[in-house]
């Protein structure tokens, strides 16, 4: 019987041992930022990335974009990405050399918005300090029809935008195959 590390290509396995460790780096330096201690798996970026194609099309921003995982499942919709941490930064830029890659805070992002967009966010809402001012311009962008569309996935059980007005909530799937299980979330 052949084990997954013989099916992967050495280069795979140590380019995801690199992304782990990096991403385990920037978890120690700020936990609340991180909210888990590894990258999402390839069954929550292939759960969102089905739901996004699945959307009215628009441009595509991904906050707090991380090492990459969910944005190489939407890498069809060309989408800008914003991280704040520097090393993931340099991280998805040598990742996407075609996408665009801000190392900027997300709500400067949100702020700056010129026209209408979707918005994926990989950034962990439960515990996280900007929380209530990430909601306000959530609720703004929408009520000024910028923000067409919200996909968001949680570890929590509770909608995690609550707050902003959008004309409908809803848990799209719970993916079992992610540390720790993720609750994906879509707002339109």
């Amino acid at each position: 019987m052949r084990t997954l590390v013989s099916l992967l290509p050495v280069k795979d396995i140590a380019a995801k041992m690199n992304d782990r460790m990096l991403f385990l780096k920037s978890y120690l330096k700020n936990p609340a930022s991180m909210g888990s201690i590894t990258p999402s798996s390839d069954a929550l970026g292939k759960a969102i990335g089905e739901l996004v194609d699945s959307l009215e099309a628009c441009s595509v921003i991904e906050v707090g974009a991380g090492t990459g995982a969910i944005t190489k499942h939407l890498l069809s919709k060309n989408p800008k990405l914003i991280e704040i941490d520097e090393d993931l930064s340099h991280l998805l830029a040598q990742k996407f050399p075609g996408l665009v890659v801000r190392n900027r805070c997300c709500l400067e992002a949100i702020r700056e918005r010129q026209s209408i967009f979707g918005l994926v966010v990989s950034i962990p809402l439960i515990n996280n300090p900007f929380r209530d001012e990430f909601i306000k311009e959530l609720d703004q962008a929408y009520q000024s029809g910028f923000l067409k569309w919200c996909v968001i996935y949680t570890y929590g059980f509770h909608n995690p935008l609550d707050g902003v007005s959008f004309r409908t909530k809803e848990r799209k799937k719970i993916v079992l195959r992610n540390i720790p299980p993720a609750h994906v979330w879509l707002y339109q």
